[in-house]
């Protein structure tokens, strides 16, 4: 009988998927993208986050990505499947699975959080993807570097969709029409590290 295997932690669920009313209003520099009833929690790194349940609750949704779990694991530095610290406790370095595309590595950031290096063959065996084509590293740091964004355009206090899953840097400067997704996160130090077998 084959083991079933966890959905990782950073997946969303159906249960979790909430509407996103958002508006423009005035600010200092124009008009800013906001939540119609803002939230304390509503933006990280100065950009407007999209909002979903916290619940797990429904199936999972692959390869749905959670938006407050991604920043919180990529923030925190924890594993991406079970939330535990991605951390070597001996080298003190972060055990990072990318998809070996011919990209991930040479752009220097990701989306992905890191992947602790207990549960990078789990990762492997539940990603088709990554089963074709999966890297591991380990970083030496990592620090905020973008988002994954849906960009609006005002029509007064109107928000209208202008563009979807668009990367921009923090210091971007529409990142004020900027609902995001998913935070990117720069690699520093990237070493390759053998493909661990589960």
């Amino acid at each position: 009988m084959a083991t079933q295997l966890r959905a990782p932690a950073v997946v969303a669920h159906e249960g979790e998927a909430v509407p996103q009313y958002v508006i423009f209003a005035e600010g200092p520099n124009g008009p800013r993208l906001r939540h119609a009833r803002p939230r304390p929690g509503d933006w990280g790194y100065g950009v407007l986050r999209a909002r979903q349940k916290t619940n797990k609750r429904g199936r999972p949704i692959f390869p749905a990505v959670h938006t407050r779990r991604q920043w919180q694991y990529i923030d925190l530095g924890l594993c991406q499947v079970c939330t535990g610290s991605a951390r070597d406790p001996d080298s003190g370095r972060w055990w990072w699975l990318l998809s070996d595309d011919g990209q991930s590595a040479a752009q220097g950031y990701t989306n992905a959080p890191p992947t602790c290096r207990d549960c990078i063959p789990e990762a492997i065996a539940q990603c088709p993807h990554l089963r074709e084509a999966a890297a591991v590293y380990t970083v030496a740091n990592f620090e905020p570097y973008g988002v994954l964004a849906n960009l609006y355009q005002p029509l007064g206090e109107l928000a209208i969709p202008a563009m979807e899953k668009v990367e921009l840097t923090l210091s971007d400067p529409r990142g004020g029409q900027a609902l995001a997704t998913q935070l990117l996160v720069l690699l520093h130090g990237l070493q390759s590290e053998p493909l661990l077998a589960g």
